[in-house]
């Protein structure tokens, strides 16, 4: 399932409590998923659906930091 958050989103701790209770390669998993939702809102060109996503993509990114992960963003197939 992938990540967005919404600008003033009132799920955010749920939201953000649900991605710290992951396992780290869940949590890699969801950035991935994310990622390539993103990438595909992008390719249809749908702003409003990127924007989230790409929230989802920064707080993920944020969680991981805390615990010492580093998700480098890389292309590959499964983002397209």
């Amino acid at each position: 399932m992938p990540f967005s958050f919404a600008e003033a989103d009132p799920d955010r701790s749920a939201k953000e409590e649900m991605l710290r209770a992951m396992s780290d390669g869940e949590l890699v998993a969801a950035y991935r998923e994310t990622r390539a939702a993103a990438r595909r809102a992008r390719g249809a060109r749908d702003m409003e659906r990127i924007y989230p996503l790409v929230r989802g993509m920064k707080t993920i990114l944020r969680i991981a930091g805390e615990r010492g992960i580093v998700i480098a963003a890389r292309a590959d197939v499964s983002d397209a």
